[in-house]
């Protein structure tokens, strides 16, 4: 199953969890998925010793993954509980990455609602173990974002690589307006501060009103 796919499924399991269990055993669903997404990054045949950057930031993105799930284990009740989703749960089911791009994007907005949720439960909890549990659960999750967040900027500067290579051409950017016969010019004479500077006077602006080519500039002083 294609990773965009098990992100959408994930993040729309996590908004239905009506309790503490089923909140964090999605939690841990995600950051498993966010896990073997990374993995998936880190094994492409395209990020070889061309593009490293890839590959990098994909065994870094498995290893954050594999730290939140790690975190949120503790209090994730039975792991027999996700005997119902398959082996490895949803991310075991990961066959392809599909687009990235894409993919990346939902996952950025499931490690946002997995802080969220994670947030509102550590503020409601009943026990020491659940409350930290939850913010480590939030901390790890933060560093999974920032992973996912470099990797998203890493594949946007590949593909406009790409789109270079294959001849496409920026548009140029648009031109500067002239400024119109008779707008007035504020025009202001700096100079280093100290005493060396120029004096009060020296500093007073002017407005010079252009005219004509060839013809005198009209100052008209200020104050």
């Amino acid at each position: 199953m294609e990773a965009l796919r098990l992100i959408k499924t994930t993040r729309h399991a996590l908004a239905e969890a009506r309790n503490v269990p089923d909140v964090l055993l999605e939690a841990r669903q995600a950051a498993l998925l966010t896990e073997a997404v990374g993995a998936r990054l880190a094994e492409l045949d395209e990020a070889g010793p061309d593009d490293p950057e890839l590959a990098g930031l994909g065994q870094q993105l498995a290893e954050a993954g594999a730290h939140a799930a790690g975190c949120l284990d503790r209090s994730s009740g039975d792991s027999s509980a996700l005997l119902g989703l398959g082996i490895g749960g949803r991310a075991g089911r990961l066959t392809e990455l599909g687009a990235v791009g894409p993919a990346l994007e939902e996952l950025l907005g499931l490690l946002q609602d997995v802080g969220e949720t994670l947030v509102v439960l550590a503020c409601g909890a009943e026990t020491e173990s659940l409350y930290w549990t939850c913010i480590d659960g939030v901390d790890a999750g933060s560093e999974c974002k920032d992973v996912v967040g470099r990797l998203r900027e890493a594949v946007r500067r590949a593909e406009s690589g790409a789109e270079a290579a294959g001849g496409a051409v920026a548009p140029p950017p648009p031109p500067v307006p002239a400024a119109e016969p008779g707008s007035p010019l504020l025009v202001v004479r700096l100079g280093p501060p100290g005493d060396g500077g120029p004096g009060r006077e020296a500093l007073r602006p002017d407005y010079r009103m252009p005219g004509p080519a060839g013809a005198p500039e009209v100052s008209v002083p200020v104050g």
